[in-house]
Parts: structure tokens; sequence; C-alpha cells
């Protein structure tokens, strides 16, 4: 099993990060994060991972603190972790909001 052991994140508010993590060696296996400052700590609120298989990549939404069952989709590690970072992206107020309306 691979080390995930290149990390990124990137701002997207004060209080709102994307995390990214990856490891460089083959199989890619990765974990994007989208998570919120709140009550001083950061809580991930959106999951994307391919934990299950190198192909199986896994979206989880967040009903509070507890993760939601998946969205399964099969392809290509890039393809995946591409299409991950361009929904979080451009959909995080919606997610945001979503999330905090669950709580």
């Amino acid at each position: 099993m691979p080390i995930k052991d290149r990390d990124r994140f990137w701002e997207l508010a004060d209080d709102v990060r994307v995390f990214y993590r990856r490891s460089s060696a083959h199989p890619v296996e990765y974990a994007i994060t989208l998570r919120v400052l709140r009550d001083g700590r950061w809580r991930t609120i959106h999951l994307f991972d391919n934990a299950h298989g190198v192909d199986e990549h896994h979206e989880h939404r967040y009903v509070g603190s507890c993760k939601q069952p998946p969205v399964t989709r099969v392809c290509g590690a890039n393809t995946a972790m591409a299409a991950a970072l361009k929904k979080l992206f451009t959909t995080w107020p919606e997610i945001l909001d979503a999330w905090e309306s669950s709580r």
C-alpha cells in the first residue's frame, strides 16, 4: 500500500479549505477533502478517495459529522482527482450550505 506523501491545500475562504493528499508511488492512492473551521477545529464536510481500490473512486458527503454512503465511479485516478478538484472549487459554497443546514 503506497504512502500518501504529497500534501497540498487551497484556501477558498478564511474558514474553508480543500485538502489534497496522494501517493507518489503507483498505484496512486488519494484523498481530497473539503474542510471548514468550526469550533476551533477543521471538520471534513465532503470527501473524495480511492481507499477501496485503485480505480474505485468514492464521493462522500457529510451530514454533521457523519460520513454518508458513497457515490462510486470507476475510472483512472488522474481523471477522478481532476473531477473532484473541479467540483470542490466550483461548488464549495453549495456544499457548505447543504452541510450547514444538516447540522
